[in-house]
């Protein structure tokens, strides 16, 4: 797998954690490594005094940036000049996006997670989050969190409401859509249109896929998963598909936005909690305890006592299985909480080499105007 240059942000983010991570006091204690949204400080205090385990925790912004702080701490030493020249700490446990498991699976970044260290709460995982980790018979982390792809719209542009996906194709929206800058997600919402599944087998020949998805392009004004909000915000989209928790955040602020769950069902998006490989072991008075943390780290965000807090926290659905009744108000009238919404969305199924290559052919040609 190639090298991939680090964009100017992951760099002074990561030079930033290098500064911060690397010395102190507490720099040889296991470190777990998360978002900033996702935990708060008041339950990972409770946690501490329940367990009394040592360990330090590294809260970053964005998904993007815990892909880049895993990548940084497994490859070899920076030059002596850089921010780098000491490696960044490997983490004892790293929440990871599952778009990027198979990305840090098959750069041989992540161990396996051993039945023993996980406990009943894995058995109590729906058996649908229990396949989604596991990869020829391993498990190879932990869900915890979720959300699905959705469609955002202006209700001072658009007329006619949206509810399914078949309506991107609409005529009078042409020019007037943002689609995410990800080949699986565009592909698969055209499949769904068609009637299909997300994880039907992908023939990028098949005349008529080729028809909808030349047929979709025409409509689009930018791919871009970054960039989708401020033109939603601005105007200058009328119809954005993104990801649940982005479009109800900014929902929030801009009553004129309508969120839809596609009425045929979506992709889901979830968060995992993975086992780094370390490049050195800990010292061994920290080794010994490792397990005990990571025993005690998986009970404390699988635990149903603290769930009802984190998802109103964080206002994003947990993998546990919550009444309607523990929630806010706010969060109870959204159709991402309703086991509707999980009863039809569908988690990706891993893909071949090959497949991969399907896709990305496909793509490229959809992008290009050749469909």
């Amino acid at each position: 797998m190639g090298k991939r240059q680090l964009s100017r942000r992951e760099f002074l983010l990561l030079a930033g954690l290098a500064v911060a991570g690397c010395g102190g006091p507490r720099a040889h204690l296991p470190l777990i490594l998360a978002l900033k949204p996702g935990i708060p400080q008041s339950l990972v205090s409770e946690f501490r005094r329940r367990t009394r385990a040592r360990f330090r925790l590294q809260l970053v912004d964005e998904r993007s940036q815990l892909l880049a702080y895993l990548r940084q701490s497994l490859q070899p030493p920076q030059p002596s000049w850089g921010p780098f020249s000491q490696r960044l700490p490997v983490p004892a446990l790293s929440l990871l996006g599952a778009d990027a498991l198979d990305w840090a699976l098959a750069a041989g970044w992540l161990d396996p997670l051993p039945r023993s260290l996980l406990g009943e709460r894995w058995q109590q995982l729906h058996p649908r989050w229990q396949a989604a980790a596991l990869r020829e018979g391993q498990i190879w982390g932990v869900p915890w969190r979720w959300g699905v792809t959705a469609i955002a719209y202006r209700r001072d542009r658009v007329s006619k409401p949206l509810q399914d996906w078949a309506d991107l194709w609409r005529p009078e929206l042409a020019g007037k859509i943002t689609l995410p800058d990800h080949p699986r997600e565009v592909i698969g919402l055209t499949l769904k249109k068609m009637g299909r599944s997300y994880n039907d087998p992908l023939d990028p020949e098949e005349t008529e896929l080729r028809r909808e998805l030349g047929s979709l392009h025409r409509q689009v004004l930018a791919y871009t998963s970054a960039d989708y909000l401020p033109m939603l915000r601005l105007a200058d989209s009328w119809v954005a598909v993104g990801w649940s928790q982005d479009l109800y955040a900014t929902q929030a602020n801009y009553p004129e936005l309508e969120v839809v769950i596609p009425a045929s069902g979506s992709a889901v998006w979830w968060d995992v909690w993975v086992r780094p490989r370390a490049a050195q072991p800990l010292p061994e008075e920290l080794q010994a305890e490792l397990p005990s943390l990571l025993v005690n780290w998986i009970d404390f965000v699988l635990n149903p006592e603290f769930a009802p807090r984190l998802v109103n926290l964080s206002g994003i659905p947990s993998v546990l299985p919550l009444d309607l009744n523990q929630l806010s108000l706010r969060l109870r009238r959204r159709p991402d909480f309703h086991p509707s919404t999980w009863e039809r969305a569908e988690i990706w199924r891993p893909l071949s080499l090959a497949e991969a290559e399907s896709y990305l052919r496909l793509w490229d040609q959809m992008r290009r105007g050749l469909l």
